[in-house]
């Protein structure tokens, strides 16, 4: 152990975490951090754009009968995907990715004063967490210190620059759903752009019908839209089929690379409730689990739960009333 270790640092390390919308200490860090975040926007506002405005809305007065109810119901859908995708990505951009909360710092500093494990919620054990060198105080387990941000992360997967912040224990689920629903918004673009694709080659009247309906250069920026939708399609894909894997063994982009057994793994479902949270609804919309099972601090082990029946119970974060604590250091 580390009695006393860098209390002040503690204090600079965590200083401005909540205050602001971006999480990085550095301000240069927060000032170039926005090109990408005004780059996403940009693709965002402009698929959006290209698929209402230059596509859907010309072609109205063409479409009719069952052809025009499954345009709507195809526009109805991206639409749907767009918002959600967007509204993910928000909250993966400005959400708290899971800085260390004061509570459970002030029970380290407890622990290294007194030697005494206090009564915590959540199995919050000293012995398992590690020293930051970079902060100098401690950390929890699987927490891991951001050189861009110059803050530790609860349970960290990675920085990403497209979010702007970390992905963390807090955020990671949000992150899962911005890959998810911008895939889907970029498989609709796809999806409406197939029968330009297959008339060009094959011919068909369907793309008179559309040049009919567009003037030539909304119908080659809608072409540039839909080329765009499926380069960034496949990449999404392939980044949320990683991050689902991630998910299912209970790993991070960090934690690939340790050797040995993964001590976390206990089932796909367990694993995944402890970021998304138990299953309901609120695993579909970028919004705080309804049922947290894990608090970010500590982490159910193959050596702490029973490899058979396991179901882990919602958790409230915090400390427990009365003090049971067993004296040990």
């Amino acid at each position: 152990s580390a009695p006393g270790l860098g209390r002040q640092a503690t204090r600079q390390c965590r200083a401005t975490g909540g205050q602001d919308a971006m999480y990085a200490t550095k301000r240069w860090v927060k000032a170039v951090s926005v090109l990408p975040l005004v780059v996403i926007l940009g693709i965002f506002t402009f698929e959006w754009y290209a698929y209402n405005v230059l596509f859907a809305l010309p072609l109205l007065r063409f479409w009719e009968g069952d052809e025009l109810n499954v345009a709507l119901f195809k526009t109805a859908l991206f639409n749907a995907f767009w918002l959600l995708a967007m509204w993910s990505w928000g909250m993966a951009c400005f959400s708290d990715p899971g800085l260390i909360p004061d509570e459970w710092a002030s029970y380290m500093r407890e622990w290294e004063t007194t030697g005494v494990r206090g009564a915590a919620a959540h199995d919050w054990d000293p012995r398992k967490t590690s020293v930051c060198w970079q902060c100098q105080t401690r950390r929890p387990e699987r927490a891991h210190h951001c050189a861009i941000c110059g803050r530790c992360v609860m349970r960290m997967d990675h920085h990403c620059p497209w979010i702007g912040n970390c992905v963390g224990f807090k955020n990671h689920k949000y992150f899962i759903l911005m890959t998810f629903y911008g895939m889907l918004a970029c498989v609709m673009v796809a999806l409406t752009a197939l029968p330009m694709i297959k008339g060009m080659f094959f011919g068909s009247p369907r793309p008179m019908m559309f040049r009919q309906a567009m003037k030539a250069g909304p119908y080659m920026t809608f072409s540039l839209a839909c080329v765009l939708a499926v380069s960034f399609g496949i990449a999404l894909l392939l980044l949320f089929l990683s991050h689902i894997w991630l998910l299912c063994v209970n790993l991070t982009s960090i934690e690939v690379g340790n050797l040995g057994r993964n001590p976390f793994f206990l089932s796909p479902h367990i694993n995944a409730q402890q970021v998304m949270g138990r299953l309901d609804l609120t695993w579909f919309l970028p919004v705080p689990a309804a049922q947290p099972l894990s608090d970010g601090l500590s982490f159910p082990s193959r050596q702490t739960e029973p490899q058979q029946n396991i179901e882990l119970e919602p958790m409230t974060v915090g400390r427990r009333g009365g003090d049971d604590s067993d004296g040990e250091p």
